[in-house]
């Protein structure tokens, strides 16, 4: 091997013990950086290491258990890309910012929890998230780059999106204006769409799933949880399991007792939607099994008893959308699209129909005050009253018959 074949072999070296180092949540990028400036490349793991206890980044007990895992962890590298900071975690894995270092771009790269990746359910379901992503191209959803294994380690990688989540809105006491909530659920409702066309449905919308960019565009992320709504193998294995985040789950999706459609996802944006211009989701216990029973069985509070300031044409659309039976919601997100346009516009919804508890609250109105004005405008002696009719009218005339006879003897006896 020449000497410079030498030199980057060490350099390949050092640089994957650092990516497994920032990977373990060990050290940061900044410190990473620091250390290089320090230390020039080409020293050796060995060196590298020694330099990283030096400045504190790591204990004396971690470089060495480092050491002893060298091997291990030089394998456990993604070919091709600089992790860089970990910008979260969830049940299944951590998600990075890493460069993607052949067309030096940003992307987001997310990893299967190392006890996850020796089962194959999990692995499974990890990589069919990225397949379904891959299968869909929407400004409106994150996409899908790549993935693959490296060693024991499973990644997909994705688009990175910079911006705040609703949720972290939420979270910080915010109440969205109802223009400004219409604008967002629209783009959402315009995703679901898109991936409704493709016969998929997501079955996790949350305000955690919800990126809000800085140039204003609105993605939808997480498909961890998503599924052809054909596929009857999955049916088998998820009968009985409850599928989703409990403040925004569909009816049908707890226990499933029915094929999910798009429809559940319909259910989850109506909820994120009064979540968003109410500030607090539509059942907000703290019981989690109260939560879920109350999806089932209970009526949401109106989101204008919460919120004064929201047309009547709002509220109308979110009712539909969490209509406990999804036959009574609109059956695709394009409906929708259709009535949040509307509403943008300033018009009524056109598809969305009342709830029967305040079509019949607004008919009793109407009737109470139709009441009200006849008993003022018209006098109760003009009123007319049809004759009642007899329910034996043979009986009468005979009787009058009969009458008629007895006057007539009477009459003739009397004279005699």
């Amino acid at each position: 091997m020449s000497d410079k074949a030498e030199v980057n072999s060490i350099r390949l070296e050092e640089e994957r013990l650092l990516h497994a180092l920032i990977t373990r949540g060990l050290i940061t990028e900044q410190e990473v950086q620091e250390c290089r400036q320090a230390l020039p490349a080409g020293q050796g793991v060995s060196e590298v290491l020694r330099e990283l206890v030096k400045r504190g980044y790591l204990t004396v007990s971690q470089g060495r258990r480092v050491l002893r895992q060298l091997d291990t962890l030089l394998q456990e590298q993604i070919p091709g890309y600089l992790l860089m900071e970990k910008l979260g975690e969830g049940s299944m894995g951590a998600v990075y910012k890493a460069r993607q270092l052949s067309v030096d771009r940003i992307v987001a790269v997310k990893i299967l929890k190392p006890q996850l990746a020796t089962n194959p359910g999990y692995i499974s379901r990890f990589l069919r998230e990225a397949k379904t992503a891959a299968r869909l191209s929407s400004n409106n959803i994150v996409q899908a780059i790549d993935a693959g294994a490296a060693g024991k380690l499973y990644y997909f990688v994705m688009e990175f999106v910079e911006g705040r989540t609703v949720k972290q809105e939420l979270e910080n006491g915010r109440v969205f204006d109802e223009k400004e909530a219409v604008e967002i659920a629209l783009q959402v409702a315009q995703a679901l769409e898109h991936a409704h066309r493709r016969g998929l449905v997501h079955r996790d919308v949350k305000p955690a799933n919800i990126i809000l960019t800085n140039d204003g565009i609105v993605k939808l992320a997480d498909l961890g949880l998503a599924r052809h709504t054909q596929d009857r193998e999955l049916d088998k294995i998820e009968k009985g399991l409850t599928i989703g985040t409990p403040f925004y789950i569909a009816p049908e999706l707890i226990q499933l007792r029915t094929e999910p459609d798009i429809r559940a996802d319909i259910y989850s944006l109506g909820a994120t939607l009064y979540h968003m211009v109410t500030g607090q989701p539509p059942f907000p216990y703290s019981d989690v099994r109260k939560v879920l029973l109350a999806h089932l069985k209970e009526k949401p509070k109106p989101p204008d008893q919460l919120n004064p300031d929201l047309s009547p044409g709002l509220c109308e659309v979110i009712e539909r959308m969490l209509a406990k039976e999804r036959e009574k919601r609109y059956h695709t997100p394009a409906g929708v699209v259709v009535d949040l346009e509307c509403l943008l516009r300033g018009e009524p919804p056109k598809l969305a129909q009342e709830t029967s508890s305040r079509q019949q609250q607004r008919l009793e109105a109407l009737k109470s005050l139709a009441e009200g004005e006849l008993a003022e405008t018209e006098p109760r002696d003009v009123a007319y009253e049809p004759p009642k009719t007899s329910r034996y009218p043979l009986a009468w005339i005979a009787l009058l018959f009969l009458s008629l006879l007895l006057n007539v003897y009477l009459l003739f006896f009397r004279r005699q």
